[in-house]
Formats: structure tokens, sequence, C-alpha cells
């Protein structure tokens, strides 16, 4: 659920949306128990930290997985192969109008 937000509509007029069980409650009311902003911040530099470190262990175990296809006495196939499909997938995928992955 999203923290507490107002939201406004074209004319001005503006309404809370709760996002916490103080503000559903009493609207009018000062308590909320929405994170702050300095909160939501922090989660979200250490969910791209997270991501980051996730990245990092993928880039490199994708380095160690091709170094071993090119280093494999039918590497040149696997990697022809590993092309053919990838093109086939971005096609299927245009063709039912989703995102690339690239």
């Amino acid at each position: 659920m999203r923290p507490c937000h107002w939201h406004e509509d074209r004319d001005g007029t503006r309404y809370l949306i709760p996002g916490c069980h103080a503000r559903a409650q009493d609207p009018d009311g000062e308590a909320c128990d929405c994170p702050s902003l300095a909160q939501q911040l922090d989660k979200a530099r250490e969910e791209i930290a997270r991501l980051k470190r996730e990245l990092d262990g993928a880039r490199f175990w994708y380095g160690h997985v091709t170094a071993a296809v090119h280093a494999h006495r039918d590497g040149l196939d696997i990697m022809q192969d590993a092309a053919r499909r990838a093109e086939a997938d971005i096609a299927a995928r245009k063709s039912a109008r989703l995102p690339s992955p690239c």
C-alpha cells in the first residue's frame, strides 16, 4: 500500500488517500503510521544496492559461462544457437507486443 498522499482533481479539489490505519480511522488526525520520506528513501537505496549486487553477481557468472562456452570445442555452434534463440524470442515478443528484454 502506498503511504498517505493527497490526490488533486483537475478542478483543484484535494482528497487525502489514506495509506495507514491511523489516517483511515481519522483522516483529520495528526498521527500517521506511514514511513517518512527519509525512511522511504533509505529503503529505496537499500533496494538499489541489493539489485546492484545481484547484477554484479549475474555479470560475474555470465563472464565465466561465456568463457567456458567459447573454450568448448562446440563453442561457436553453441553461441550461434543462442543468437538464433534470442532473435526468435525477440521476434515473438514483438509480434505479441511484449517489451523486449534488452
